[in-house]
C-alpha cells in the first residue's frame, strides 16, 4: 500500500537567535520584561519563502491588550487569570528600552486614541550592566488648564444684568 501524503498543518510561532537569547542584556531582564519581548516577537510577520521579517518597525502593543491578555489569552490562546497592571506593562517597556531590544517609532496620543509603534532593535548587542541604550521620553502633555500660567487661565467679569445699562471699559 502506498503512504499517503499528510500535509503538515502549519503551527504559527516564533523563534529566537541564539545570540539574543545568550545576550547579557537578555539574561538581566526582569520581570514581565522577557515575556513582553517574546510577545513582540510573536507579532513579527516573517514571509515563509524568504524568511524575512517584513515589519521590525510597525510593531503595536496596546495598554488594553496587555492588560486584558488574561481575559482571552494572546492570539487566542489562554493564559493564567493573573491581570498584568499598568504599572508592570510601563516598568517592562522601560527595561527593554533601556537594554536595546525596542524603540519607540512613533508616539501614540491619548487623546486621539492612537496607538503607540515600537521597532525591534539590535542595540542589546552593545549593552553593559549599568547603561541605558534609550530611554523613554517625559510626558509632556499638559492636561486640562490647571498646569497653564495665571496669565492664560480664563477670566470672568460681573456684566449688569439688565440689557439697557451701558458698559465702559477703560482700554488702558
Amino acid at each position: 500500500m502506498a503512504k499517503k501524503n499528510k500535509r503538515r498543518k502549519f503551527k504559527p510561532g516564533t523563534w529566537i537567535e541564539r545570540d539574543m537569547a545568550m545576550s547579557r542584556a537578555f539574561l538581566h531582564l526582569g520581570g514581565f520584561a522577557p515575556q513582553l519581548l517574546i510577545l513582540f516577537l510573536l507579532k513579527r510577520y516573517i514571509k515563509s519563502t524568504t524568511k524575512e521579517c517584513t515589519n521590525l518597525s510597525e510593531l503595536t502593543m496596546t495598554y488594553a491588550e496587555l492588560e486584558n491578555i488574561h481575559n482571552r489569552g494572546f492570539m487566542g490562546h489562554a493564559l493564567p487569570k493573573d491581570g498584568i497592571s499598568r504599572p508592570r506593562i510601563i516598568r517592562a517597556l522601560d527595561e527593554l528600552l533601556a537594554k536595546g531590544f525596542i524603540e519607540i517609532v512613533r508616539r501614540g496620543g491619548a487623546y486621539q486614541q492612537d496607538k503607540s509603534i515600537y521597532g525591534l532593535t539590535e542595540g542589546w548587542r552593545t549593552w553593559k550592566p549599568g547603561t541605558a541604550i534609550r530611554v523613554r521620553p517625559k510626558e509632556t502633555r499638559v492636561r486640562g488648564y490647571v498646569n497653564k500660567p495665571k496669565n492664560q487661565m480664563l477670566r470672568t467679569e460681573t456684566l449688569p444684568i439688565h440689557a439697557h445699562d451701558t458698559i465702559t471699559h477703560a482700554s488702558q
